[in-house]
């Protein structure tokens, strides 16, 4: 039974190490006015449809318009005058304010699935805690 308990464990934190990592994670569309987005090395003007990955700053010029869209559909607007960081989690998936009023079920599902293979983790990592006999020490 400890080889299945391992792989169990093994399997569960690998499947949210890769749910939890996407390698693009939005899609920046402008508008009107100037888009900039920030990956890491100061905002550059945007002019065509861009990757974002989770940790990037996106911003518009006062009175302009864009688009953030989440590799789960999730469309949000990016509003004027004000910096907006890609999230891990859509907002949709995050159940925030955003504009797609669609129940996002594939959000819920990888939710679930992250929480579940965690909390498997955490369970397993914890469970054999105080069952490992110390050493006796040696006779004189």
């Amino acid at each position: 039974m400890g080889k299945r308990r391992r792989a169990l464990s093994a399997f569960s934190i690998a499947s949210a190490v890769l749910v939890g990592s996407p390698c693009w994670a939005a899609t920046v569309a402008p508008g009107s006015g100037d888009l900039s987005i920030n990956h890491g090395q100061g905002f550059k003007p945007v002019t065509s449809a861009a990757q974002a990955k989770v940790g990037d700053s996106v911003m518009v010029s006062p009175g302009g318009t864009a688009t953030l869209t989440y590799d789960d559909g999730c469309k949000v607007d990016v509003r004027p005058g004000a910096v907006m960081t890609v999230a891990p989690l859509s907002p949709c998936a995050a159940r925030s304010n955003a504009q797609d009023g669609d129940p996002n079920w594939g959000g819920w599902a990888v939710g679930l699935a992250t929480a579940a293979a965690l909390g498997f983790g955490v369970y397993e990592a914890t469970r054999g805690q105080g069952t490992i006999a110390a050493p006796k020490p040696a006779s004189p």
